[in-house]
């Protein structure tokens, strides 16, 4: 019953209000007209009727959500009703009931509203002479009207604050979640009535954690309400930004011509939000990624609008920083496989439907083992064997990479503590294992790989951790605190895929590092291409000058490994030795004690280069 027909929540509550102020009235007006008939008075009949048809008619406006215009009507037919439908004498009995209207108008309308109800009254019944009130009654009613006005004054503005910081956001003052999703109900409403298009934008800064974790989170709060304000300064008036929560924002556009009007508001934001920002004594610069959804009469509702825009920010940022992609339905049905994929993963990772595999890593100088890195995968009950390249990236993403890296790093160190036994060349067996950003990132990371250690029992100087280069490169001051620390436990470091990254001499000399591993890439260039095969060297010198050994990664010939030892490598791994083997078939290996060795070239010899002896082919897993 007391149900309003609006969107609009303070209208919607002003609506009921009156609904309970319409009802009381007619409830009170039924009561006298059935008071007039058992009394007989016939005469106020058709008075009665029309009070009352008049008062429904204002309870079925106020329903339809036109609440202004019936709180008008409502406090006009209680101002002027008393001076038709009543006496003099009975006016003045019931002089009280006049406060009623100032009650309305002013909680319902306008606070001042009640005053110039009062005023009204004031001047029908004083200066018209339309009821003999006494000026007590008269100064009662003044002072009552005075003291609502302000009664509602205080709660009208204590109302809309609090209303306000309900859906607006507390640092940027943006609107929140909330009343952006209701700005775009109304933008879907109107674009049903009116055929136009609208668009909704889902921005994300770029790297905005570094930010957060490198200067401070003030710093970040900082750099958030600059974004707001330019995000606002690229922005129509009709349009709605809003900040959902983090880094994240979102905008609609009402009322567009087409796809290129939001493509060109995109472009503006990318644009304006790049350029540099003063954060205290230093200069900071952001990007961002934006996921575009187009939104026409008729073909979406708001939820799904919003949601599209997300799907194509995923995609946004998979393509690399400060990028635009409008929403297709291909994107969903891939987000669609990348949930089932997640929820399957999640599922593994609690039922240990995961395997280890190892690959070894050949010392150049012995050709034997002297180190095997370990390699996660997924033995999926229905798709069979799922390699690292297709989960691990959605695992990264979603932050199952925490509890899976640290499930990969605790059995890989039991594993490795139960095979005792030296390495091939005599030296104790290395294990290594990859560390994602994520896990870098996590604050009580050395304290996990601590625990791992003592809990496996498994020798600290036999675990090697591989960091990707970009990992290090992101946050240079975190990166060699952490480095550092993890070189006081006791464990070697090792940076993965080298050359991919940016890395500077002078920050890799601040690092804690024991050794770099030669991105495949350049490795496969070997003898073919005069760029890799120079590059490969210069990495292996540099190691070298930096007291560090050099690891080839990606080995699939002889004639490369030959390259890498003349070039002064000091370890290789690749497909040439093994493939990445399951526990029996590497605990097989060690058991075999194999060993690949290069015949040196003689300087003088223009002969053809050396040749492996005994480099043995183990049976592929």
């Amino acid at each position: 019953m007391l149900k309003i027909n609006t969107r609009d929540s303070e209208v919607r509550r002003k609506g009921r209000i009156l609904a309970v102020f319409i009802l009381g009235i007619l409830g009170s007006g039924i009561g006298l007209a059935g008071f007039n008939l058992v009394q007989g008075h016939q005469e106020q009949t058709i008075p009665n009727g029309v009070f009352l048809s008049l008062i429904v008619g204002l309870f079925m406006l106020n329903r339809l959500g036109y609440v202004s215009i019936a709180a008008i009507l409502t406090t006009t037919t209680m101002t002027v009703g008393p001076v038709v439908f009543l006496s003099q004498q009975d006016l003045a009995e019931t002089y009280i009931v006049m406060c009623v209207p100032v009650f309305v108008a002013s909680f319902l309308i306008v606070p001042w509203a009640g005053l110039a109800v009062g005023a009204i009254v004031v001047l029908g019944t004083l200066v018209l002479g339309e009821a003999s009130i006494t000026y007590v009654s008269l100064f009662v009613f003044a002072t009552v009207s005075v003291i609502v006005y302000f009664v509602a004054n205080t709660v009208d503005s204590a109302y809309r604050e609090n209303r306000y910081r309900a859906l607006h956001d507390s640092l940027t003052d943006l609107p929140n979640r909330s009343l952006f999703t209701n700005r775009l109900a109304e933008a879907v409403e109107r674009s049903s009535k009116q055929r136009l298009s609208y668009g909704v934008l889902f921005i994300d800064l770029d790297n905005f954690k570094v930010i957060n974790d490198s200067l401070g989170h003030t710093a970040g709060d900082e750099l958030l309400v600059v974004i707001a304000r330019r995000l606002l300064s690229c922005l129509r008036p009709a349009d709605t930004p809003a900040r959902l929560g983090g880094d994240e924002f979102a905008v609609v556009l009402d009322g567009i011509a087409d796809i290129d009007d939001v493509i060109k508001v995109s472009d503006r934001i990318h644009k304006v939000v790049q350029a540099p920002v003063q954060l205290g004594v230093r200069q900071v610069y952001i990007s961002t990624s934006i996921g575009i959804a187009l939104g026409k009469a008729n073909e979406a509702d708001p939820t799904t609008l919003l949601r599209n825009a997300d799907v194509a920010l995923y995609e946004a940022k998979k393509e690399g920083k400060g990028r635009s992609k409008v929403f297709d339905w291909s994107m969903y049905s891939r987000a669609r496989k990348r949930l089932e994929l997640e929820n399957e993963l999640r599922l593994a990772i609690e039922q240990e439907q995961l395997s280890l595999y190892y690959q070894p890593m050949m010392r150049l100088s012995t050709g034997k083992v002297a180190c095997i890195e370990a390699l996660v995968r997924w033995e999926h009950p229905e798709r069979g064997l799922i390699y690292p390249e297709e989960f691990i990236p959605l695992a990264e993403e979603t932050d199952l990479i925490i509890p899976l890296g640290h499930w990969v790093m605790q059995n890989a160190c039991r594993q490795a503590r139960e095979w005792t036994r030296l390495g091939s060349d005599g030296s104790p067996l290395v294990l290594s294992v990859n560390v994602s950003v994520k896990q870098f990132q996590h604050p009580d990371f050395v304290g996990a790989v601590e625990k791992i250690l003592r809990d496996t029992g498994l020798d600290v100087s036999r675990l090697q951790l591989e960091i990707t280069e970009t990992v290090v490169t992101e946050n240079v001051e975190y990166a060699a605190g952490l480095l550092k620390d993890l070189k006081r436990l006791g464990v070697q470091l090792a940076i993965d895929d080298f050359g991919q990254g940016y890395s500077s001499l002078g920050a890799l000399r601040t690092f804690s590092l024991d050794n770099l591993k030669i991105d495949k890439t350049f490795v496969a260039g070997l003898g073919k291409n005069a760029q890799d095969t120079s590059i490969v060297q210069l990495v292996i010198d540099l190691a070298h000058s930096l007291d560090m050994k050099a690891i080839a990664e990606g080995v699939e010939s002889a004639e490369q490994l030959i390259l890498l030892q003349q070039m002064g490598s000091d370890l290789a791994q690749g497909y040439y030795f093994a493939k990445p083997l399951a526990v029996e078939a590497a605990a097989a290996l060690f058991a075999d004690s194999p060993q690949w060795l290069v015949r040196r070239r003689d300087p003088l010899d223009s002969g053809q280069p050396g040749s492996y002896l005994d480099a043995r082919r183990l049976p592929e897993s």
